[in-house]
């Protein structure tokens, strides 16, 4: 055997480990999906709806991990409100939000535990809304119409380290844009989040 075989494989292995150590503290993507409950005013315009979401995890090293999360989801629309116009106006959402959580553990950090979610973000969304006439007015008319918002978004939950790739969540995210003056007014898509995670 080549007496040069020996050293190369050593200087491999030594190569090799701050390479492998850098990939183990590399930015992880994460995939979830959840079942999505409106609150406050939209609560009385969807029903409950549904939301996927890609993370990339990243000061994994540090004690307080960071994440970007992106998300898509819809909220079906609600049984309808009464407007005073006599008739019935439905509307459905279909939903993007953009933010950056602070995962906070509880106790030691390892690959099970609890952690606090505190987020910060922002939310568009595009709503589908049709009203129609009472069912007993003698003139039918029925149209639909298209629109979009903005918000800002901000998060409090809790996430539990299943294991090293499996996650179990629950976070609540608000709401909120500038109304009047300095005033901020609900900004519609306030929801509470249970779901399941795993990060690759």
């Amino acid at each position: 055997m080549s007496p040069l075989r020996p050293a190369l494989v050593l200087l491999s292995i030594l190569l090799a480990a701050p390479v492998a150590e850098a990939q183990e503290l590399s930015p992880r993507v994460g995939l979830a999906a959840f079942i999505t409950l409106p609150a406050s005013k939209g609560a009385a315009l969807y029903d409950s709806g549904w939301k996927l979401s890609f993370s990339i995890h990243v000061r994994r090293e540090e004690l307080i991990e960071g994440r970007v999360r992106m998300e898509v989801g819809e909220f079906p629309a609600g049984k309808g409100r009464l407007d005073p116009g006599a008739t019935i106006t439905v509307q459905r959402a279909r939903t993007r939000l953009v933010g950056y959580d602070w995962l906070i553990p509880l106790g030691e950090k390892g690959p099970t535990g609890l952690d606090v979610i505190l987020g910060i973000g922002g939310v568009h969304w595009f709503t589908d809304t049709r009203v129609t006439s009472l069912p007993n007015n003698p003139y039918p008319f029925s149209w639909s119409y298209s629109d979009s918002d903005v918000a800002f978004a901000s998060t409090l939950g809790l996430r539990y380290r299943l294991a090293q790739h499996f996650t179990l969540e629950a976070h609540h995210v608000f709401t909120f844009k500038p109304a009047n003056g300095s005033d901020f007014s609900d900004g519609e898509l306030s929801h509470t989040s249970v779901g399941l995670g795993y990060r690759f």
